[in-house]
């Protein structure tokens, strides 16, 4: 089935994790456990809706649909729904229900790391509302929807459109890694194909490399994740910051 893919649809659960930090550095956990002190740090781990548009996030609207303006829309999932199946779910309830399909992309930031832009389709209600109506991988209460008037859907997933917002060469390359992910789950026949995917010999092996490449890039992005706060867009994905949202989770 077609999917709106995502950097992150490997994972599931919560947005944010804990990051063990040595006191006695300033970058990360380092020593062993019981020579130092040891403190926890919540992480906000994973891109969530953004509580803002930022100069980076500007530039991407920008890129993608210049001038666009994004909304922020209430995210209804279908129950008994496959997840992420917009460009199937949309249509169906536009024939049962009437109003329209809308294509476009969903915005995410995991702030001073990187910005993404995942192609996307909403739910234009008869009474002009639009609706997020396809299932998701992780709690989101709304996305940040940019309507798209040239987007074509014809059968084949989107990349994800990602862009680092640091000079940094481990976000840069863990980033390529999934666009070399994309490039080889949809080479050749595949282009078309949905749902699980085998892989044999090279391939395999060339997935696993990429898979390796990512971890080891990850190691170097880890330090950058930004620890959550009142001003950080709150992990529940609603769009609105911690401060006035989910300030317990701080």
């Amino acid at each position: 089935m077609p999917q709106c893919t995502s950097l992150w649809s490997g994972f599931q659960g919560s947005h944010w994790s804990k990051r063990e930090l040595c006191l006695s550095t300033q970058l990360g956990a380092c020593c062993a456990p019981d020579s130092v002190d040891v403190a926890f740090m919540a992480v906000l781990e994973k891109p969530v809706t953004p509580a803002e548009v930022s100069s980076s996030l500007r530039a991407l609207i920008e890129e993608l649909v210049p001038g666009g303006q994004p909304a922020y829309v209430d995210v209804a999932p279908l129950e008994n729904a496959s997840a992420n199946d917009c460009f199937v779910h949309v249509p169906e309830r536009v024939e049962v229900e009437g109003g329209s399909q809308i294509l476009g992309w969903s915005l995410w930031e995991l702030p001073g790391v990187f910005v993404e832009a995942e192609a996307h389709s909403v739910w234009l209600r008869p009474d002009g509302e639009y609706l997020d109506i396809a299932p998701k991988n992780s709690e989101t209460a709304r996305v940040f929807f940019l309507p798209d008037p040239s987007l074509r859907y014809q059968g084949r997933q989107f990349n994800n459109v990602r862009r680092a917002v640091v000079q940094n060469q481990f976000v840069q390359a863990y980033l390529d890694t999934f666009t070399d992910e994309f490039d080889l789950l949809n080479h050749g026949d595949r282009v078309g194909q949905f749902g699980e995917i085998s892989l044999r010999g090279e391939e395999a092996a060339e997935y696993h490399a990429i898979q390796a490449r990512r971890a080891n890039a990850f190691l170097g992005v880890w330090p950058r994740l930004p620890e959550l706060g009142p001003y950080l867009p709150c992990p529940c994905g609603s769009g609105k910051r911690m401060k006035w949202c989910h300030k317990g989770w701080e």
